[in-house]
């Protein structure tokens, strides 16, 4: 049997969550495909980083979406967010990426790009679901709102953990709440 894309997405899922470096030569080998093939299927090291991290996450937050459901308004999100927030702090797949390619996951997880756009667009339809339901109303507009959302919680969860520091996350949702509120 033949490997396939989702071959590959599997194996560098495995890999990341086991907090090893990704090597798309390596990878190569395990799939028993060229490299100009893997690079084909995922865009790329990088690209295939980013798209990893977003499933994972994009799981998380749906898993947190569904426990959240009978909160309403801003005290959803809220505590949708916390449990993100602490979730990634604590993840240690994500630690190991952190610490052992520190430049590289701050660039790609930090800066505009297939990561943090999906991430931004799912906070915003987090926020526009709330709002659709009636109770609570955002302030701002949602794109906006969800943005700021996002870059707080890298800049008090990446940043902390990039000096070595405990990520504030109280500090990080007391801000989200000033926003949601």
């Amino acid at each position: 049997m033949s490997a396939t894309p989702a071959d590959a997405y599997a194996a560098a899922t495995r890999t990341y969550l086991a907090g090893q470096r990704l090597d798309m030569r390596q990878l190569a080998g395990e799939l028993g495909v060229s490299r100009n093939t893997l690079y084909r299927w995922t865009g790329g090291r990088e690209r295939l980083i980013q798209d990893v991290a977003w499933a994972l996450s994009d799981a998380v937050i749906a898993d947190i979406w569904s426990r959240t459901a009978r909160r309403r308004g801003s005290s959803r999100l809220l505590e949708a967010l916390r449990q993100y927030v602490v979730t990634i702090v604590e993840s240690s797949a994500l630690q190991s990426f952190v610490r052992n390619e520190t430049q590289t996951a701050l660039r790609l997880l930090t800066s505009r790009g297939p990561f943090q756009d999906r991430l931004v667009d799912r906070v915003r339809s987090l926020i526009d679901e709330e709002a659709a339901r009636g109770d609570w109303r955002p302030r701002s507009d949602t794109g906006v709102l969800a943005y700021g959302i996002v870059r707080l919680i890298e800049g008090f969860v990446y940043n902390d953990a990039t000096l070595q520091d405990d990520p504030a996350v109280d500090d990080a949702l007391a801000v989200i709440r000033l926003l949601l509120t």
